[in-house]
């Protein structure tokens, strides 16, 4: 009986120590090509509205590289159908760790970048 609850405590520790290696969410493992360049950088996927870094450094935002601008959230679901996307402009934030903010609203996603460092 000892050695089943010996054993039973290893395979719970592994497990937890698998599951705790990494903090990166779906979208980090599955699409790494989402994730900033940098750890203390945000990355930016926009639909329906062009948003560049001189507009970003006029609001005194200088923490999103890169910036992907599309025409349409439907280009961006089905590049990554996980995003569920039902309009533009939709504005998708990444960190280091994956999916940081998904918003249809343009200042919330000026406010979320201003408050908020990667």
């Amino acid at each position: 009986m000892r050695k089943i609850v010996t054993i039973f405590t290893l395979i719970f520790l592994l497990t937890m120590i698998t599951a705790c290696t990494s903090n990166k969410d779906d979208f980090g493992r599955i699409n790494p090509e989402l994730l900033p360049d940098e750890d203390n950088k945000y990355s930016l996927q926009a639909a329906g509205k062009e948003v560049t870094r001189e507009m970003l450094r006029q609001k005194d935002i200088s923490n999103v590289n890169p910036i992907t601008n599309t025409q349409s959230y439907e280009q961006l679901n089905g590049l990554y159908p996980k995003l569920e996307l039902e309009q533009t402009p939709a504005f998708i934030v990444f960190d280091k760790n994956g999916l940081a903010l998904k918003t249809y609203d343009y200042g919330e996603l000026i406010d979320f970048l201003k408050s908020n460092t990667p």
